[in-house]
């Protein structure tokens, strides 16, 4: 298992593919030329960025605060650490 800030920093494809195979989808967003896929991975919060060819994924980044989790919490219920 690795933290946050690890997984930030590994590359971007091994990022997509451990989220992929290893993280439970929850919930997702449109945001301008993206769908925003939000994923639980070990004890993080992982978002994949999709261009809208949905082929693409443009962004894959962990969520390593509160404000980061603000455009899901009104659709969703998250836990989140204060």
């Amino acid at each position: 298992m690795f933290s946050a800030e690890e997984f930030n920093n590994l590359p971007p494809l091994l990022q997509a593919d451990l989220v992929l195979n290893e993280g439970h989808y929850l919930h997702h967003r449109i945001k301008g030329w993206c769908k925003i896929d939000l994923y639980w991975l070990h004890d993080f919060y992982v978002e994949l960025w999709f261009f809208y060819d949905l082929k693409s994924i443009g962004l894959v980044r962990a969520l390593t605060n509160q404000k980061s989790l603000e455009p899901y919490l009104e659709t969703i219920h998250l836990k989140v650490k204060t």
